[in-house]
């Protein structure tokens, strides 16, 4: 059965949802793996109502959930529309198969994608994922998302020629860039490069040939799209613009484009860190604090392993 069947046969035992993608080293082979070594299978679990179908699963598929999870706690929540009161984490086997899936609401991840203001799930969605049977609108959304990382790690490289995989590798590196995960001893160092490794034909399928570069099999000539930037997600756009107010667009040199390196790195110090810190402790209020606690420890332990 591959990765589609899969999700699909998951998705025929949840509550009604917008769309299920899968990602993450479960679905497309990571190398740093042991051959013995079996990771979960990553998905996002996209939903019309989170509250709502937190408490349908529950019912449902109450061994979805940990032992400390309050639903009474989760009944009694206010319906609001901050971000992080909108996803949440859960870890589950389904059919002998190890699910680790982030629940979210469909506008709370719409918002995500046209801002990146939080960048947890607008991040993930930019590395290689599986999907199919979602709406139109969701898909084209997540294209432009692809666009959108693209132009970025285009001005975060301020090299005039590329090789296919420093680029790949920029795209990968931008969403785990300060994640308090890799600040910390938990997600492996190499992260970032072993995603390109293990699923280098993902990377030149989407981001190999787009309008925004030219390319043979053997380099990419970078074209600085600094007239691309209005285009980007609102919080990330508005920041470079307020940032280049000084800077002589007509002309850049080597200096410049260094600079603007560096404002795209302050972007991701500022958003990554904090971020990725909020979005743990709202999955901890699904995934319960024991799990939280033991799925952390798994984390460490490997990468002293390794």
């Amino acid at each position: 059965m591959d990765n589609l069947e899969i999700i699909e046969n998951l998705k025929k035992d949840l509550p009604a949802t917008v769309a299920i993608i899968g990602y993450g080293s479960g679905i497309y082979k990571q190398t740093g793996y042991k051959i013995d070594e079996i990771p979960d299978k990553d998905v996002i679990i996209v939903v019309d109502n989170f509250k709502q179908f937190l408490i349908e699963d529950y019912k449902e598929n109450p061994h979805h959930f940990s032992l400390d999870f309050s639903l009474k706690s989760l009944i009694k929540k206010s319906e609001n529309t901050n971000f992080y009161n909108n996803i949440g984490c859960l870890k589950f086997n389904h059919n002998n198969i190890r699910f680790k899936a982030m629940v979210i609401s469909k506008k709370a991840l719409e918002q995500d994608l046209k801002t990146w203001k939080f960048f947890g799930m607008a991040g993930r969605l930019t590395k290689p994922i599986i999907f199919q049977n979602i709406p139109l609108e969701l898909e084209e959304m997540i294209r432009k998302n692809r666009e959108n990382i693209l132009i970025t790690a285009l001005l975060f490289n301020s090299e005039d020629v590329l090789k296919p995989v420093d680029l790949y590798n920029t795209i990968s590196k931008l969403t785990y860039m300060y994640d308090f995960r890799t600040i910390l001893p938990g997600e492996k160092k190499t992260k970032a490069t072993d995603i390109v490794s293990g699923a280098y034909d993902f990377f030149a399928k989407h981001y190999g040939h787009n309008r925004f570069i030219k390319t043979n099999t053997d380099y990419i000539i970078n074209p600085h799209p600094i007239y691309s930037i209005g285009q980007l997600p609102d919080e990330i756009s508005i920041y470079l613009i307020n940032k280049l107010k000084n800077i002589d667009v007509e002309d850049m040199k080597k200096e410049e484009l260094e600079q603007i390196s560096k404002f795209i790195k302050m972007y991701f110090a500022k958003t990554n860190f904090i971020n990725s810190l909020k979005l743990a402790i709202s999955s901890s209020s699904t995934l319960g604090r024991k799990e939280t606690v033991k799925h952390g420890l798994s984390k460490v332990k490997r990468h002293f392993l390794k």
